[in-house]
């Protein structure tokens, strides 16, 4: 079974990133947008626009998502975390969820929270990493760069902590 997170063009999104496992790290992506990470562990940051996050074992980010203007009603995209060792023995071991476009007005709303796996393909699958590909929180750099997956590792290191709390407005905010 698939969780569906319904979704509006136009609107921006808050997701809290956790890792309640105790033994593998995740690659999380969000449907190949850009996130703006904005808390770790709960400690608001200087915001820094990422393509994925590695959340290692009791770690916590909170992002950022816009969903562009151009997606179309009924759009899905996948919502996916992978265990670390995916990316350089190049297998897929992880979850995912849904990520499903909603216009409002464009139809009833009624879906469901979750479905078996799609057999028809309709779910569009991850665009192909390029060299600017950035990943925040990569484990062990020297792997990483061996790694199949392209682009480039920033350290969690770099996040500086604010004394801003860095929220989206509330008429952002789906509810």
């Amino acid at each position: 079974m698939r969780e569906i997170v319904p979704v509006s063009p136009g609107k921006t999104y808050k997701f809290r990133l956790i890792n309640g496992g105790a033994h593998y790290g995740l690659r999380i992506n969000i449907a190949d947008l850009k996130m703006k990470v904005v808390a770790a562990d709960s400690e608001p940051v200087e915001s820094l626009h990422v393509d994925e996050v590695f959340i290692h074992t009791a770690e916590r980010f909170d992002v950022e998502v816009t969903i562009p203007d151009d997606w179309d009603d009924g759009e899905s995209l996948w919502i996916r975390a992978d265990t670390i060792e995916t990316a350089y023995q190049g297998y897929q071991n992880g979850i995912r969820a849904i990520l499903k476009v909603f216009i409002d007005g464009k139809n009833d709303n009624n879906f469901p929270e979750h479905v078996y796996d799609p057999i028809n393909g309709d779910i569009k699958s991850s665009v192909e990493r390029s060299q600017d590909h950035l990943t925040l929180n990569c484990f062990e750099r020297e792997t990483f760069e061996r790694a199949p997956c392209r682009g480039r590792c920033v350290d969690i290191s770099t996040l500086t902590y604010s004394n801003e709390v860095n929220n989206i407005n509330d008429d952002q905010m789906q509810k």
